[in-house]
């Protein structure tokens, strides 16, 4: 895409200037935007790990007197009928030197257990009998994620995006601090401690990478920043799948996970900060010289008159262009309308999140291979991306965000009914609700931004994202579900689906209208 001449630019207002002079796909927006993608990439191998180093493992309760050397997870054949609990109770036997079934005097709870693979951090820090352990690995992690969004927000607009994109990036050794962490009861909380800290320094790295791209290609191409985000993480989950494959051993592969932390440390050298952010933090002198490198890459020529106009709008710019509307909590509830909008967004974020990454870690329990379904999984998000980028444009973000939903609770519903013995029939069902749920991710970023005020944008869309956080908090505790029955967690991600769409005929369609820049312009759109 070309360029526009820079001396047509320079017309109205700063952010008009910026869109113009900033748009396109020049040499210079590719290389930055690789260098945007990179993190993004990383911070889905450290978002995802807990899905492996945590997995649900087989194992059985250990008889001493009673197993052979090399014994297996699967129930020996002396284990009595009538203990039906073989991961929780150990029989005991009328004479300890014999294991004849008929001999059994009653069960009692079990301390030791043989496991199918040691992989796992739940036969390292004892947490066989104790599921509610392992699942709380991703809840704290996740609870991490939650605080990291409106934390790495607040560093992104206070000193910048790229410094916040550079802490979150050397932040990721922090996660190879989990290897040091011993067994038993004090590594597990030595571990989920380091597993809370880490998530709340590092994968705040999505959405200021998103913001970053936006304001680096155009805020016209919003749906376009979004997708690359999006295929960044389905990246960044298949090369995790592909090193656990290889490396399985938990402590191993988090060792190569945060391998590439060193790498942001040559961040502040070669990531140019977004040139939008610089003016309207006064900084017109670096922004003149983000200016003159875009020019030199993407090869057109900026005169001292175009220097001079961006000099002197950058310093009136906080009076020109601050929203004449002052937005508070109290304006937000005097508009039902508006408050309606947001407690239909919140909902929307919080089911995106919460079937995404609650489809995520039901993954691994599909029939079949473990690594192969969540690389299948990763794989299924990239075409929701190129959907959602084709549909926005074409049938409306309304229509997207419908059909996204609709597809995804058809899909979980359905999935719980399939009998366990047609495994393609499940697999498939499953990822095209995957893929439809990706869609929908992608589409409430577009749409949410659309449907609010210029003067509460920032607010109330960091407020549905924050509660899109609670929704990934509680995926992880999903599984526990399954005890009950089986098609329990789809069932629930299904519903949720479903009431999300039925709640986008309650929003009015954005595709090519103005963005509204107060309560009352968004309010009067029907």
């Amino acid at each position: 895409m070309e360029m526009k001449n820079v001396e047509d630019v320079v017309k109205v207002s700063i952010e008009e200037d910026l869109a113009d002079l900033v748009s396109g796909f020049g040499r210079y927006q590719i290389w930055q935007c690789l260098l945007a993608i990179i993190p993004v990439i990383c911070t889905a191998l450290s978002n995802t790990n807990f899905v492996f180093a945590a997995a649900a493992i087989d194992y059985r309760c250990a008889v001493p007197q009673c197993e052979v050397k090399n014994a297996s997870s699967a129930t020996p054949a002396w284990w009595p009928a009538n203990v039906t609990d073989v991961r929780c109770s150990r029989p005991l036997y009328a004479h300890n030197s014999t294991c004849n079934p008929e001999e059994l005097e009653h069960a009692e709870e079990c301390d030791q257990w043989i496991y199918a693979t040691r992989d796992s951090v739940v036969n390292e820090f004892d947490l066989a009998c104790h599921e509610w352990k392992r699942t709380l690995v991703g809840t704290v992690h996740n609870l991490g994620v939650l605080i990291s969004m409106p934390l790495m927000g607040y560093i992104s607009d206070r000193w910048g995006r790229r410094k916040a994109i550079g802490v979150s990036g050397i932040c990721l050794g922090i996660g190879a601090l989990k290897i040091l962490a011993g067994t038993g009861q004090d590594g597990y909380i030595t571990y989920i401690l380091i597993e809370f800290l880490e998530a709340v320094l590092v994968t705040g790295t999505y959405t200021t990478c998103f913001v970053l791209i936006v304001e680096l290609i155009g805020s016209d191409k919003r749906t376009i920043g979004s997708a690359c985000v999006g295929i960044s993480v389905a990246v960044g989950e298949l090369i995790l799948t592909f090193i656990v494959w290889n490396i399985p051993y938990w402590r191993h592969f988090l060792l190569l996970v945060a391998s590439p932390a060193p790498i942001f440390l040559l961040y502040p050298y070669i990531l140019e900060e977004s040139m939008r952010w610089l003016l309207t933090n006064g900084r017109s002198g670096e922004a003149v010289m983000v200016l003159q490198k875009i020019a030199s890459w993407n090869h057109f020529a900026v005169s001292d008159k175009v220097i001079d106009e961006i000099t002197k709008k950058s310093k009136g710019a906080a009076s020109r262009n601050i929203a004449t509307e002052k937005f508070n909590v109290k304006l937000l509830f005097s508009s039902p309308a508006l408050l309606k909008r947001v407690i239909v967004c919140s909902w929307w974020w919080f089911t995106a999140a919460f079937v995404y990454y609650g489809l995520m870690i039901s993954s691994v329990a599909l029939p079949g291979n473990k690594f192969t379904n969540f690389a299948l999984s990763s794989l299924a998000t990239i075409p929701g991306d190129v959907i959602a980028v084709i549909t926005l444009d074409r049938l409306g973000r309304k229509k997207t965000l419908l059909g996204g939903f609709v597809f995804c609770g058809i899909c979980c519903v359905s999935s719980g009914f399939i009998p366990q013995d047609y495994k393609t029939t499940s697999i498939a069902i499953f990822l095209i609700g995957k893929t439809s749920i990706s869609a929908c991710f992608n589409a409430v970023y577009v749409y949410t931004s659309e449907l609010v005020p210029t003067s509460a944008r920032g607010s109330l869309v960091g407020t549905c994202s924050m509660l899109a956080r609670v929704g990934t908090v509680l995926a992880p505790l999903t599984p526990l579900l399954s005890e009950w029955w089986r098609a329990l967690p789809t069932a629930l991600f299904g519903c949720a689906s479903l009431s999300a769409a039925a709640l986008t005929l309650a929003t009015p369609e954005t595709l090519r209208r103005r963005l509204p820049d107060t309560v009352a312009e968004a309010t009067a759109m029907a």
